[in-house]
C-alpha cells in the first residue's frame, strides 16, 4: 500500500459523503448452525419413516375397526376353549382364541389359500417347544364385528386344526371371561 493511499484514508470525508472502506469488506458468509443441521436431518428421517409406514407392509401396528355391534359373546366349548368364525384376507377360517399366543398363527396350507407370501423365516418358542415359523402380514383379519388390518401372522408349517387368534390382535380389545363365557369388546366399552 503506497503512502498516497494512506494519506487519502486519513482525509475527512466531504459533507454528505461516507468514506469508502479500504480494503473493501468481504461478504459475510454464514455457516448453518448445529441446530439447523439437526432439524434438517430430523425432517429427512421423519419423511423416511412415513414412507416406510405407507409402503412397507407389516411395519405399522394393526388397527382394529368395528362393524355393527361393539362386543362379541363366546361360549366355551367342551374342552373349555373359545372359538369364533372369521376370515383372513377374505378366506373363511375358524379361529381359536389363544391369549397365550403372541401373534396370530396359521398353517402353511392356510397361508397359501389366503395369498400370504413374503415370509421372513425364524424360530419361535411355543407350548410344544421351539418350532420353525415364517412371519408375514395379512391385509385383513375379520371376526365377529371386528376387522383388523395389517396383521402380523406366524405361518407355522406343522400347525394343525384351527388358526390361532393371538395377542397382537386381542390386546387391542377388552376381554373378560366368567363362568364359561368370554366377551370381547371394543376398547372403552
Amino acid at each position: 500500500m503506497g503512502s498516497q493511499e494512506r494519506e487519502w484514508n486519513r482525509m475527512p470525508p466531504l459533507p454528505g459523503e461516507l468514506p469508502p472502506a479500504w480494503p473493501p469488506a468481504a461478504p459475510v458468509r454464514r455457516e448453518p448452525g448445529v441446530l439447523a443441521i439437526t432439524f434438517g436431518w430430523l425432517a429427512v428421517a421423519g419423511l423416511v419413516y412415513l414412507g416406510i409406514l405407507h409402503f412397507v407392509p407389516g411395519f405399522a401396528p394393526p388397527a382394529v375397526h368395528i362393524q355393527g355391534a361393539s362386543a362379541l359373546l363366546l361360549r366355551a366349548d367342551r374342552t373349555g376353549g373359545y372359538a369364533v368364525n372369521g376370515a383372513i384376507n377374505g378366506v373363511p377360517v375358524e379361529l381359536t382364541i389363544d391369549t397365550g399366543a403372541s401373534t396370530v398363527a396359521i398353517s402353511q396350507p392356510m397361508a397359501e389359500r389366503m395369498g400370504i407370501r413374503g415370509c421372513v423365516g425364524g424360530m419361535s418358542s411355543t407350548a410344544n417347544g421351539r418350532v420353525p415359523i415364517c412371519m408375514a402380514v395379512a391385509r385383513t383379519l375379520t371376526f365377529g364385528p371386528f376387522q383388523a388390518r395389517n396383521v402380523q401372522v406366524a405361518v407355522m408349517p406343522r400347525l394343525e386344526g384351527r388358526a390361532l387368534l393371538g395377542m397382537n390382535v386381542l390386546r387391542l380389545l377388552n376381554i373378560t371371561q366368567n363362568e364359561g363365557t368370554m366377551v370381547i369388546a371394543a376398547p372403552g366399552r
